[in-house]
């Protein structure tokens, strides 16, 4: 075997193994996530004013596993920040001592949000997937609002809900790629304050009490829980991606009073495949 005939074997070698590298497809994915949370809310049952709370930062992590077909994500997000009156903001008020030594102080509720989704997703549509990729499957959600003075007692809203998803994909460019995602709750639990704000037992904890007392199953006939996600991402390499996500959620329940609350988040993310 000649020189030349040695150079061109290793020279197909090494294209073959780049063509195989650069087609391989990894399954898993982390990702982490660093962005803003904004909350506005009129919840009749704690106050007649109109709320705004802000996080920022607000952290979250992801881990997916995906194949052509079907994919599973889990994600965890949350943060804490201030919540406040929209009309007002955060109060001062200013007193004095005894002595006539003026104190000032300031009234702004601590506010904190936590974030738990896992979904399960299958893709529909022709054998092989193109650039728009459909896929429809189900989520479960939990999300929990509070702040520790609303109206100047602690506030908070829990819900856990089952909802269809479904979701588009579009691949543009090389390595881009949009998401649509949509998915409206179709049954699930809530907790929020009591007709009387306070609960009363004498076997459990105020706590223990409020949970009990203050949840209820709901179904998408009374529980208005709609979700609507938007995201952009780059495939920097095989392994790294890069990109950005918009969240919206509108939250409506009548009893014991009407809420009203719309979330939204905005997030920079960057994910590892393997």
């Amino acid at each position: 075997m000649n020189c030349f005939t040695k150079i061109a074997l290793c020279v197909a070698v090494l294209a073959i193994t780049s063509r195989i590298a650069t087609a391989q497809t990894y399954r898993n994915s982390i990702g982490l996530s660093i962005g803003t949370f904004h909350l506005r809310t009129l919840d009749q049952q704690a106050s007649p004013l109109r709320y705004v709370g802000t996080i920022s930062p607000q952290y979250g992590f992801t881990y997916r596993y995906h194949t052509d077909r079907s994919q599973f994500n889990l994600r965890f997000s949350g943060g804490a920040g201030t919540m406040n009156p929209e009309r007002f903001g955060a109060r001062t008020y200013t007193t004095k001592f005894g002595d006539g030594t003026p104190y000032s102080y300031q009234i702004s509720s601590e506010f904190f949000h936590v974030n738990v989704e896992a979904d399960y997703l299958q893709r529909i549509g022709p054998a092989e997937p193109g650039r728009l990729t459909t896929w429809v499957g189900g989520s479960i959600h939990e999300s929990l609002l509070y702040g520790d003075e609303v109206a100047n007692f602690p506030w908070l809203v829990n819900t856990a809900t089952v909802s269809p998803v479904v979701q588009t994909d579009y691949a543009f460019g090389a390595g881009h790629s949009l998401t649509l995602r949509i998915d409206i709750a179709a049954v699930g639990l809530i907790t929020r304050a009591i007709w009387a704000s306070f609960p009363k037992s004498i076997g459990d904890n105020n706590v223990i009490a409020y949970v009990k007392q203050g949840t209820h199953r709901a179904t998408v006939n009374k529980l208005g829980n709609t979700n609507v996600q938007l995201g952009y991402s780059y495939r920097v390499s095989p392994r790294i991606s890069v990109g950005a996500t918009y969240r919206a959620r509108y939250l409506t329940y009548p009893d014991p009073r009407p809420i009203r609350a719309l979330t939204s988040s905005l997030s920079l993310e960057g994910e590892v495949h393997f």
